[in-house]
């Protein structure tokens, strides 16, 4: 594990139009790996305090050994761009530091070469906790009583002695308890996981990988967005963590497979004409505006609506442009450990793009890494909120159906998988 925190003053992504220039570290940034090997199959994850990853730059990683690598990020909103901005921060200037990035990759590079040159003898195993809005963690951000995942999804890896040496986790929720107004660097929630489990299990690594959390929040659960709000959140999460690592069945017998492949032919939305997309600008600005008279969350939902909008129009600016993303096309894994199946997706995607790949899958567990090996121009949403819009249906360049192709040829792939 090694700190990735950047220096004063780096911009922290995650929150359209709202320049952050970074004022210190709260808790923070870290690269983590854990390097499995069987004696045949070599395979490594890479995880980033980070909202999200170039694909160039996990290329350039990979390049550099011979085994496979996954590159995933915790998605905190109050870490800096590692992966170019969004249509509106394209638009307003912002771009990825270089020399953060250059750091970011030496980094990268360092903590991959230490896992792997100091393996040790060991038992590995999987198991699936619980933790969601019953525990007031968790929760869908479009619709208060809406659909979640609360599956906290871990592996773990004990040396001969019995001690615990990692912990990767995989859950759904957005780590935004600190919103726009904060100025610091700071890992949020899965920072204080990381925290709790480190007097749990001093001597394990802890890895945080998303989940599809595209539409998941703590918006209706949380009392407060601040770091107590964060560490309350965290803590919930850890102790979970903490029971599921303790009931977990080792075993020294480890069955590596990874299959990986692009999709090349993905639906793309046709954005409007310009003209028409500043008239729904003008009027989301509007609504917004007027929600600022009544309760928290309609002004919060209407902001993202208004920033839905801001983002249509500077999509429709670069297509008329004829840009198109580095990120694309997006790479898929399908990772088997054992009688677990691990599957990457490079942007955000709303949870029902998550659980429709836990139920296609004939593994006895599964988790969905989103945010892995690159980024994505935009969400990958359901055909319902395609039809109702709103911020995740703006900020994205991917057709309304484009979700159900990619879990069309993800099905296609698991149709192979081991048995249940």
């Amino acid at each position: 594990m090694i700190d990735i925190s950047p220096e004063p003053g780096a911009q922290l992504a995650g929150y359209p139009h709202c320049p952050r220039p970074n004022t210190g570290v709260h808790d923070p940034l870290y690269a983590a790996a854990l390097v499995l090997d069987n004696g045949t199959v070599r395979k490594a994850f890479v995880t980033l305090d980070l909202l999200s990853i170039a694909k160039a730059a996990v290329d350039r990683l990979r390049g550099k050994f011979d085994f496979d690598i996954t590159v995933s990020t915790s998605h905190t909103h109050s870490a800096p761009w590692a992966s170019e901005p969004l249509a509106s921060e394209l638009a307003e200037g912002i771009r990825v530091q270089a020399d953060y990035l250059a750091f970011l990759e030496e980094r990268m590079e360092q903590v991959v070469r230490e896992a792997s040159e100091n393996c040790f003898e060991a038992e590995f195993a999987t198991d699936v906790g619980h933790c969601g809005r019953e525990q007031g963690v968790g929760g869908n951000r479009r619709e208060k009583n809406g659909l979640q995942d609360p599956s906290v999804n871990v592996m773990a890896v004990r040396d001969a002695r019995g001690v615990v040496r990692a912990i990767f986790l995989n859950y759904a929720l957005h780590p935004t308890y600190l919103h726009a107004e904060n100025t610091l660097v700071t890992a949020d929630y899965p920072g204080y996981i990381r925290r709790f489990l480190k007097f749990a299990f001093p001597e394990a690594v802890f890895l945080f990988a998303q989940g599809t959390s595209g539409n998941q929040s703590s918006r209706y659960h949380r009392v407060a967005q601040d770091f107590e709000e964060a560490a309350r959140a965290g803590t919930t999460l850890g102790v979970e963590v903490f029971h599921v690592v303790n009931r977990m069945a080792f075993s020294n017998h480890l069955d590596i497979a990874v299959d990986a492949f692009e999709i090349t032919d993905m639906p793309m939305k046709r954005f409007p004409p310009l003209e028409e997309a500043l008239v729904a600008e003008r009027k989301a600005i509007a609504a917004f505006e007027a929600a600022k008279a009544g309760p928290y969350i309609a002004m919060r939902n209407a902001e993202l609506a208004m920033f839905g909008a801001q983002n249509t129009v500077g999509f429709a600016r670069l297509v008329a442009d004829g840009y198109r993303s580095p990120e694309l096309p997006g790479e898929v894994q399908i990772i088997r450990l054992g009688d677990t199946c691990i599957v990457t997706l490079q942007g955000e995607a709303f949870v029902e793009i998550g659980l429709a790949i836990k139920a296609a899958s004939k593994a006895a567990k599964t988790f969905v890494l989103e945010t892995s090996n690159g980024y994505a121009p935009g969400y990958l949403y359901t055909e319902q909120a395609g039809r109702e819009g709103g911020y995740e249906v703006g900020t994205s360049m991917f057709a309304s159906d484009a979700g159900n192709h990619v879990v069309s040829i993800i099905k296609e792939k698991l149709s192979c998988s081991h048995s249940k």
